[in-house]
């Protein structure tokens, strides 16, 4: 009897288990999502979606999508990447949120489809940032010791702490845009890829804030990031005070013993040294800052420490840092300038009516004396149609020879270029002009592409995008453009560019006021109609050849103002009231009369005319952006367009331009000079 039992139980613990490694092989995929910097995004940038996929079923191929709505009434975008996932496999996927879906919701479902069919399906909530906000991205060993920094926050906005896993961050450089400041400690950095380890450093050089702590974990803190900082990290020395934080904050700091990071200076300025010791170091990296700390500021004695807070606000200062640029915002004269594509021009007003007028008169009154001159008015019945095919030949043919019979891409680029950076970051519109109605596949290099919203009279003429991002670009699909009509889209991404050499200097010449002295040597790559612009003075320095050499001499004047190279504590905020500056980079000219011009005043308009969006450098409510504080090299390239674009399968040509603003070094006046300084050169805030 209990033989039987011991078998029964035997089969049904079979049964069991089979059944149970039955279903595991039946099952789909599983997701995981996270979206942005735990769940932190901010309006008007890009925003991550970090997905894990594993399966321990059969092979599964397909892609993950997520669905973005533009607005009611109208079908949303598709932002999508192919996904292959073998059997008992497990893998990362990175899709990105467009700047203006955040404005219409907050939660998006990340669907995993093969075909029609849902595979798997999660739903991720954004908690919106605004763009006076800070945003920390806290990778610790102790993440919440850090949450006191929410009470650090810049002047008219508010604090958030994102606790991070750095695998999850982003490879792309734009899902980094929404992160302020990026504090690292007791982490291992070398988990960075190659391209999350690229992705940071251009974060930094466009303005972001990498802080760096030491202490006990300070090796492999360093490990992934030691070329960014500003020492060179040794060996961990124990101390019993660090009585020089109490100094600078004002606030007692308690017995130790602390566990301190040994380092040599490389390449900065120290802001707080004890003795033989660097406790803060900061390191200029393009528009960011690198600094380093030589202790953990996760230790418990700094967590209740009364210094913390103001310490803090003298790491970070009182503004809103992170990477800025200039984008393209002002999405009305964007339609403006991209349907203003050079070579394709419809007829004058003039030549519209002459030829209605010839034609009315024709049909008419020439054609009925005619025909009683011969006494042959019974003609008219064929007379008429003749002269109607003749004139409806006559406009086709002249409607194809204005359209043309092959289709054109026609690219309108901004690039920003920090102090001392060899990356770009880039804002291109585009616009696909097609002879016939029909739908293209368009493919766009290492770029991400966004939806150009509405046009100048509310029509809803935008149709769905369906974008598919691939390793090294993205392809929109299916793109209907109609007979004789301009699609545009919007992509953004970063490039490499061409090096500029300036030698720069303020000097004071006799009178106390103040000019900016030396010289600038273009790249490999040529200029046209530059213009040096500092402050609210300009030099024009007309066509740059590749490698051609031009003086600076430029007084400055009561306007803007103008950055030297040493390392505040904190950053200057920007300074914004340059309101014509379309004007000062194009010259005087007729700006609507000609064709050409009136092109890239359209386009400077939707760079530097928010129009109630978020501006550059971060400015709402519709106030116009200069180019902040410093000295800029702007100037044209054409046949030069960053992140090409290309028509799959079709016969094309190009028409491009960009826009390459660089933002050049300036040495100071030095010691002992006695100088009159305008307001101009002084960076405020009430």
């Amino acid at each position: 009897m209990k033989r039987r039992a011991w078998i029964a139980f035997a089969i049904v613990t079979l049964l069991t288990w089979t059944q149970g490694i039955i279903a595991a092989q039946d099952s789909g995929p599983v997701m995981q999502a996270t979206v942005g910097f735990d769940s932190y995004c901010r309006r008007g940038d890009w925003c991550p979606i970090y997905a894990v996929l594993s399966n321990e079923g059969a092979d599964v191929e397909g892609e993950l999508r997520i669905a973005v709505s533009g607005g009611s009434g109208t079908d949303p975008d598709l932002y999508a990447t192919r996904v292959v996932l073998p059997a008992h496999s497990r893998k990362a996927y990175t899709l990105y949120l467009p700047p203006a879906g955040l404005s219409v919701r907050s939660d998006f479902m990340v669907r995993l489809l093969a075909g029609d069919k849902v595979l798997s399906a999660e739903e991720v909530v954004v908690t919106r940032l605004d763009r006076e906000d800070r945003l920390y991205g806290v990778a610790s060993s102790s993440p919440s010791a850090l949450n006191f920094l929410s009470d650090v926050a810049p002047v008219g906005g508010t604090a958030k702490v994102a606790h991070l896993d750095l695998e999850t961050l982003p490879p792309d450089p734009l899902g980094w845009e929404g992160l302020d400041v990026l504090i690292l400690s007791d982490v291992d950095t070398t988990v960075f890829s190659g391209e999350q380890r690229r992705a940071l450093e251009t974060w930094v050089a466009h303005g972001g804030h990498l802080i760096v702590g030491g202490g006990a974990g300070a090796a492999r803190t360093v490990a992934g990031v030691a070329d960014l900082l500003p020492v060179a990290v040794g060996g961990t020395r124990s101390v019993n005070h660090l009585w020089a934080l109490g100094q600078r904050s004002g606030a007692p700091v308690a017995t130790g013993p602390y566990a301190v990071a040994e380092a040599t200076l490389l390449d900065g300025v120290v802001l707080i040294e004890q003795d033989d010791l660097i406790l803060l170091a900061r390191r200029t990296y393009g528009a960011g800052r690198v600094d380093y700390l030589a202790f953990d500021p996760d230790l418990n004695p700094f967590l209740h420490w009364d210094g913390n807070v103001r310490l803090w606000e003298e790491i970070v200062g009182p503004w809103t840092v992170g990477a800025r640029g200039l984008t393209v915002h002002n999405e009305y004269n964007a339609r403006d300038a991209i349907n203003a594509i050079p070579g394709l021009q419809l007829p004058s007003i003039l030549e519209i009516i002459a030829f209605l007028l010839a034609y009315a008169l024709l049909i008419g009154p020439i054609n009925y004396v005619i025909l009683r001159k011969f006494d042959k008015r019974e003609l008219a019945w064929l007379t008429i149609p003749v002269l109607i095919l003749g004139f409806t030949i006559c406009a086709y043919v002249t409607g194809f020879r204005v359209r043309g019979g092959k289709v054109i891409v026609h690219r309108l680029a901004v690039v920003y270029v920090p102090e001392g950076a060899g990356v770009g970051r880039v804002s291109q519109v585009v616009g696909i002009f097609s002879p016939r109605r029909t739908k293209y596949d368009v493919w766009v290099a290492d770029a991400e592409v966004r939806q150009i919203q509405g046009d100048h009279y509310g029509r809803p003429e935008r149709q769905p995008l369906h974008i598919f991002k691939e390793s090294e670009g993205a392809t929109i699909a299916d793109l209907r453009v109609d007979v004789g009509g301009i699609q545009p889209f919007i992509a953004d991404g970063y490039t490499d560019v061409p090096t500029i050499e300036a030698n720069l200097w303020l000097a004071e010449e006799g009178t106390g006021g103040l000019w900016l002295r030396g010289t600038v040597r273009n790249g490999d790559m040529p200029l046209n109609d530059a213009v040096l612009i500092a402050g609210d003075g300009e030099q024009r320095l007309d066509d740059l050849e590749a490698g051609e050499e031009a003086s600076i001499r430029l007084r400055l004047r009561v306007g803007g103002a103008v950055t030297p190279t040493p390392v505040p504590v904190y950053p200057a905020p920007v300074y914004y009231g340059q309101y014509d500056m379309p004007e000062r980079i194009l010259g005087p000219g007729d700006y609507w009369s000609d064709r050409t011009l009136r092109r890239r005043y359209q386009f400077l308009q939707a760079i530097f005319n928010p129009s109630g969006s978020y501006g550059p450098g971060r400015v709402s409510g519709g106030s116009r952006a200069g180019l902040g504080p410093g000295v800029h090299l702007v100037g044209w390239a054409e046949e030069e367009c960053p992140l090409s674009v290309e028509v799959i399968d079709g016969n094309y040509s190009s028409v491009e331009t960009a826009l390459y603003i660089y933002t050049l070094p300036v040495a100071d006046l030095g010691m002992d000079v006695a100088a009159t300084v305008p307001p101009s050169l002084i960076t405020r805030e009430v």
